[in-house]
């Protein structure tokens, strides 16, 4: 197993820091390369505060009384007393950091960064992340002038930057949400008449952002989206012989019957009455006048 680690008193020691703001008591990096598995078991926790790193493959955490199985670029946050029990198994390819901190405003700053009091964080910064590690490993290991004060700094720095993922993931949930509720209004609402910029100034967001941020979360823009509700539900009636073609088009949003058969065409690849000459049987199409 790689285990590399640094420690601000050259061993593992569980330090409470009464003095200072905040302070790293050690750090490290673990990486199972042949061993099948590592577990760690702390049913009465740390005295100290705790921050692992998950950077590549996966591991399996107890948080708030359940295992968990926490993928690549998680972060998992220990608190003082809170009991511990996480493992790496060999075949998930465990890439791990970690830190260990505590000081008088420790949960001060974890408030201020939004991380308390949560347990879960997953961040898109992974390379980064893992520079900040490896910098206060290394100075840990050092112990060069004023180490102590730089590694706190690059610990604030961690902090920022998962800080700043926690909230652009919030921000894009947000968007995610507008979207989500778009394509429910759709389904619900697709034979009335729907305009994709009054929807948006509705909504109070700019239309070229919805269809934007539509097109990137569903494949396809919110125009095209709609019609593939309309033309699915037409194919849906043709094939069942609910309504002739006229009557499908104005039942599922359209008023004007050739436009309706220039959109079918368009979706489908052949124009309604050609879509009714495949999919109903010879039989049932001698006694349909409209065709």
């Amino acid at each position: 197993m790689l285990n590399i680690s640094g420690y601000l008193n050259e061993y593992d020691e569980e330090i409470v820091d009464t003095q200072n703001n905040n302070s790293v008591n050690s750090c490290g990096h673990y990486k199972l390369i042949s061993l099948n598995k590592f577990e760690t078991q702390r049913p009465f926790g740390r005295q100290d505060y705790q921050l692992l790193y998950v950077s590549h493959g996966s591991a399996n955490f107890l948080i708030q009384g359940e295992m968990v199985h926490v993928p690549a670029e998680s972060f998992v946050l220990y608190y003082p007393g809170e009991q511990q029990h996480y493992s790496y198994c060999l075949e998930d390819h465990p890439d791990l950091y970690w830190i260990h901190f505590s000081g008088l405003e420790i949960t001060e700053l974890l408030k201020k960064y939004g991380l308390y009091p949560h347990h879960l964080f997953h961040v898109n910064s992974g390379e980064e992340c893992k520079r900040i590690f490896d910098k206060i490993i290394r100075e840990l290991q050092l112990k060069r002038t004023n180490f102590f004060s730089l590694i706190n700094v690059y610990f604030d720095e961690l902090l920022l930057l998962l800080s700043r993922q926690i909230a652009e993931e919030s921000k894009e949930s947000g968007k995610n949400e507008l979207i989500e509720q778009a394509i429910e209004y759709f389904h619900k609402e697709y034979r009335n008449k729907i305009s994709i910029e009054e929807y948006a100034h509705k909504c109070n967001i700019s239309c070229c952002w919805f269809i934007r941020s539509f097109k990137k979360h569903t494949g396809t823009t919110p125009g095209q989206y709609l019609s593939d509700i309309r033309i699915n539900k037409a194919k849906e009636l043709l094939k069942n012989g609910t309504f002739n073609i006229t009557e499908t088009a104005e039942f599922v949003g359209y008023d004007n019957p050739l436009y309706f058969s220039r959109i079918f065409k368009k979706n489908v690849g052949m124009s309604p009455r050609e879509y009714l000459k495949k999919t109903v049987f010879p039989m049932d199409l001698l006694n349909h006048s409209w065709l």
